[in-house]
């Protein structure tokens, strides 16, 4: 058997039922129809807010409904929760990404491209194309973890602001005025019943029907379902068609009495629904105002507003110009604020009694002009009486601004089709005199010019108190900066898919391993100061070994003949010169001369022999050169012999040195130092 039980929280007026097994379809289907959702998380349904129905179901299911005792602030808390759950889990799929990404471009940065030449083209492209779908992958998941971060973030923030006091008491003035629309229908369903009940006891018959009509035309309701109605047409009929007969193809003919009765039925039925919003309406004020506090109110309902007085809104003292207020309790006040002059109570954080001059001033901006009665050209001449005929909310005064003739003052105004306008005219409002009333004409300009200048009011701001700037050590935790470092690598990745990964052709090109690279620049004894040329860049591996090596402190110039790889290096090696040239067609008296160079040439077709032997050419008097170059035994017998001539050294590297760069090439290390003149070993 399936247990129930039902929950309401005042706080966001949503009730909430939770079942011990599955629903029947039966069950489920009343449940949905009622408006109530599944929360899978939660594993309750949620109604999205409070009525007499849901609340109705919930009691028949689970005989009685508990008060839900957790805040706003504990339930965003406990949601913030999953959502941080959700973002965790993402987070960490993008982390493994990345790594993936990583793992497959290990020696190649982000945005750098692919190279290919030293292995098939066809591997290289598949390589990029797993490294693109990596990146966006990565990507994506980052960012859907960013999203569950916000929402978290938001669903905490959110319930702390419908908490806040100001808030809450808006809250309060809405329901409040819910509250007196219930309490107006409430009123006139009750005065239309007695209309009804007035004419069912009507005898005349053909007094009966008009009375009936007249009740119909101002308040009308429907009528069920008759026998003879057009059975393809669903809508139902109202009281005032029936009675009238209108529409005779569409609804069989109802009698007064059958109206009446159903007046009798319709108007207690609602009344009693509306009397159950009412009590709600009134239980949740009376929470909320409990919530605000112990007694009730919010900051600005414990001052005594004045008109002249000043209010302290955001940063600006405004100048009270009208005090609004219902059942003894202040609502808002007019300010003289430019743009939104009338602020509620609750934005209201301080206030100063009035001075004698705002005081004056204030008295002065809200003094009405006087109300005249005279035949204006274009007024709609009338009697008092008739004035009074049309209704409240079209009729009224209008003010006049003063001129060089006379002062401002008001004229009486009603809509034109309350006083035999017709057309666009009925939409418009026109002045009015009234001819059986004392005629008073407007007051004369003379002597009122300073009394018409529009009254200011000097400003006042509130400076708001500078809080502490929090140090940068203290806005970066460890866990904030490990935070940024991986944005920055998805940053990284989201440029580089702007473009795509590139594959470019870069022949024979075999970059250092870094445990190599930093293994020959350590050979290569560089001091800081010393200027250090790498003739065949590549990568910029070596590049990056000797500013580690050197802490940057060595002066460094490289030369790469691939463009692509040139502009890599100049945006990764930001303090080497990078030029982009063939470096055999370089002069060393032009280029010049370095005390260090270290370099990883190109090992097709014995090229590295040429750069080698070139490079030498580069060297100052007593500077070094540790190359790598192939093992092969051309090699070993020009640039072994030249070492040997030189006092220097070649010896071949490990097996698998270059694995790790995508080949098993055989290498070997050529070190040697010029001798003190540079022409004779040239």
């Amino acid at each position: 058997m399936t247990t129930f039980s039902a929950t309401y929280s005042p706080d966001d007026n949503k009730l909430r039922l939770s079942a011990s097994q599955r629903l029947d379809a039966e069950t489920y289907e009343r449940v949905k129809a009622a408006g109530f959702k599944w929360a899978p998380k939660q594993e309750i349904f949620v109604a999205p807010m409070w009525t007499p129905e849901r609340e109705d179901l919930c009691i028949e299911l689970a005989g009685e409904i508990e008060d839900d005792d957790r805040s706003l602030t504990e339930r965003a808390e406990e949601r913030a929760d999953r959502f941080e759950d959700y973002s965790d889990k993402r987070g960490k799929e993008a982390a493994s990404a990345r790594e993936h990404v990583q793992s497959i471009t290990e020696h190649i940065p982000f945005g750098q491209p692919i190279l290919v030449g030293h292995h098939s083209e066809r591997h290289a492209r598949k390589d990029a194309q797993r490294i693109e779908n990596g990146m966006r992958r990565a990507v994506q998941l980052w960012e859907t973890s960013a999203y569950w971060s916000r929402r978290a973030e938001r669903a905490v923030a959110h319930a702390k602001y419908k908490e806040r006091p100001d808030v809450r008491h808006r809250r309060i003035k809405g329901l409040e005025a819910d509250k007196r629309k219930q309490e107006k229908h409430i009123t006139e369903a009750e005065q239309f019943l007695g209309f009804w009940l007035k004419c069912e006891a009507e005898t005349d018959p053909a007094k009966k029907l008009a009375m009936a009509l007249k009740i119909s035309g101002y308040r009308n309701h429907q009528m069920p379902r008759k026998e003879g109605d057009r059975e393809d047409w669903d809508q139902l009929p109202s009281a005032y068609t029936v009675l009238n007969n209108s529409h005779p193809n569409l609804y069989a003919p109802r009698t007064v009495e059958e109206v009446i009765e159903e007046a009798k039925r319709q108007f207690p039925a609602s009344t009693e629904r509306v009397r159950r919003w009412l009590n709600h309406y009134e239980n949740r004020i009376a929470y909320e105002r409990a919530m605000l506090g112990e007694d009730g109110v919010v900051k600005g309902e414990k001052f005594d507003i004045q008109v002249g007085g000043r209010v302290l809104i955001g940063s600006e003292w405004l100048v009270v110009l009208r005090v609004n207020k219902r059942e003894g309790r202040i609502l808002s006040v007019r300010t003289n604020a430019r743009f939104v002059p009338v602020r509620g109570i609750e934005e209201v954080q301080d206030y100063n009694a009035p001075t004698e001059e705002d005081a004056s001033k204030a008295k002065k901006a809200t003094t009405l002009g006087p109300l005249v009665n005279y035949p204006a050209e274009g007024c709609i001449e009338m009697t008092k009486a008739q004035f009074d005929k049309v209704p409240k909310d079209y009729r009224g005064t209008e003010k006049t601004k003063a001129t060089s003739e006379v002062a401002a003052h008001r004229v009486r105004c009603a809509m034109g089709c309350f006083v035999k306008k017709t057309g666009n005219e009925g939409h418009h409002y026109f002045n009015v005199f009234i001819t059986d009333a004392k005629r008073v004409d407007p007051p004369k300009a003379e002597g009122q010019n300073q009394d018409a200048a529009p009254v200011t009011f000097d400003r006042r701001i509130e400076m708001p108190v500078s809080k502490p700037v929090a140090s940068d050590a203290q806005n970066h935790t460890p866990a904030q900066q490990a935070k940024q470092a991986e944005a920055d690598q998805i940053a990284a990745m989201r440029e580089t898919l702007k473009t795509g990964v590139q594959v470019v052709t870069a022949p024979q090109l075999f970059p250092t391993p870094a445990p190599l690279a930093a293994e020959i620049v350590e050979m290569a004894e560089i001091e800081a100061g010393m200027t250090v040329l790498e003739p065949s860049a590549g990568t910029g591996n070596l590049l990056q070994a000797i500013r580690e090596a050197t802490a940057g402190e060595a002066v460094r110039t490289a030369v790469e003949i691939n463009g692509k790889l040139c502009e890599q290096l100049k945006a990764q090696e930001l303090g080497a010169d990078i030029h982009h040239a063939d470096f055999l067609t370089l002069n060393p008296d032009t280029f010049g001369r370095f005390d260090r160079v270290v370099m990883n040439p190109p090992f097709v077709n014995a090229e590295d022999i040429k750069h080698i032997e070139h490079a030498l050419k580069f060297l100052k008097q007593g500077g070094r050169l540790v190359a790598i170059c192939a093992g092969g035994p051309r090699q070993a017998e020009r640039l072994g012999g030249l070492a040997r001539q030189m006092g220097g050294t070649f010896e071949n590297l490990p097996e698998g040195s270059f694995v790790a760069s995508g080949t098993n090439v055989r290498a070997a290390v050529f070190a040697v130092n010029a001798p003190q003149a540079m022409s004779a070993a040239a």
